[in-house]
């Protein structure tokens, strides 16, 4: 990942510079020289960001050109660190590369607080964070999940009282962390030469008259046994039949059908609809045949919720990310399914159960309003 990006440089090359160790730093990315560095250098932690390990995972087996075995645990790492891990890779991951050890983060560089999940077990696979009873205690002062409007995609307030109200355990909200409002740059520095985007980021009298509070812009959930998970980030949920539809957890769910390499979930507008229909630009494994299609339906259909199931499906020859890994989702929903924008990528849309080509045809009969979805 690039240096500029607040993890590499400070959990990374700052971490190793305050301890004493050493850091090894590639030119580039890349699944064919990754595991040959990690070899070469000894290395006993990596470091990972947005589909990094998804990716790993992708590459086809890394293979000893002399003795002709699977080297793909040939490796002393005993803990991989980062922020990004989807809980459909977790398992996968540490099981395919011999990695006893997960230690997920949540932060945002110019955030005020962070979470850590330090894993060895399944217990808290695919948390963003982690605490006992006595850390919950201390630490849920701090920060709190409120309650989005998603129509103004900002946190509610009581109609009575003015002020914002926390969700329940496994009720997604908006993420908050508290600042101290006789001296906000303590805890946020804000954006140089910004201070529109500085104020929208600060909110204040939320549960008490004149506290303040960081939005972090991130949907955020947490449980009875002090996990908290990743929901998704305001901006990319979507609504569709009036229902709220967490990119996310969509993407979970068509990423572990075992033929889906990766898959980026957004919403599209469609001509004669309120709201976005759910669309994924998807990477397989194998060409998609009829048989293989009729098996993606019914895979989402058995675990997503009728209303989240995506419409649409865009197979890509690559996936589009931005400089730290992470999926680019604003191109494609400006794309959105006009076969006319998609250029080579193939379109296919679910009927009768099953997802079939959408054609230029199809799209016009859905501009006329000919189509019920």
């Amino acid at each position: 990942m690039p240096l500029y990006h607040g993890t590499a440089a400070i959990l990374g090359l700052a971490t190793t510079l305050q301890n004493g160790s050493a850091i090894a730093i590639g030119k580039k990315f890349s699944t064919k020289t990754f595991w040959p560095e990690i070899r070469a250098s000894n290395a006993t932690i990596i470091q990972y960001v947005g589909e990094l390990c998804r990716y790993l995972l992708a590459a086809p087996p890394q293979i000893d050109p002399v003795t002709n075995e699977n080297i793909d645990r040939a490796n002393s790492i005993r803990m991989a660190f980062g922020n990004g891990l989807r809980p459909d890779v977790w398992n996968k991951f540490k099981e395919r590369f011999d990695i006893g050890t997960i230690a997920e983060f949540y932060s945002a560089t110019e955030g005020s607080s962070a979470s850590w999940n330090y894993s060895k077990n399944d217990f808290s696979k695919g948390a963003i964070g982690r605490n006992g009873s006595l850390g919950y205690l201390i630490l849920s002062r701090a920060w709190a999940p409120v309650e989005l409007d998603w129509e103004t995609e900002t946190p509610v307030r009581d109609a009575k009282t003015g002020f914002c109200r926390k969700v329940t355990p496994g009720t997604p909200g908006e993420m908050l962390y508290k600042l101290d409002p006789d001296n906000i740059e303590r805890g946020f520095q804000g954006y140089f030469n910004n201070p529109k985007a500085t104020n929208s980021k600060i909110m204040r009298d939320v549960f008490v008259k004149g506290d303040a509070y960081f939005r972090t812009g991130d949907m955020i959930s947490w449980d009875d046994q002090g996990r908290t998970f990743f929901s998704d980030r305001i901006g990319d949920t979507f609504r569709w039949k009036s229902q709220n539809v967490s990119t996310n957890e969509v993407s979970e769910a068509l990423g572990s059908h075992p033929s889906v390499l990766e898959a980026n979930v957004y919403g599209v507008e469609l001509p004669h609809y309120d709201g976005r229909a759910g669309c994924v630009a998807i990477l397989l494994a194998k060409p998609a045949d009829a048989e293989l299609l009729s098996d993606l339906a019914n895979h989402a259909l058995k675990l997503l919720p009728n209303y989240a199931v995506p419409l649409f499906l865009r197979f890509c020859q690559e996936m589009q990310s931005t400089g730290t890994l992470k999926q680019q989702k604003h191109i494609l929903r400006l794309q959105g399914v006009d076969p006319a924008n998609t250029g080579s990528d193939e379109l296919f849309w679910l009927r009768g159960g099953t997802y079939v080509k959408f054609s230029k045809k199809d799209w016009d009969e859905l501009n006329g309003g000919r189509i019920k979805l």
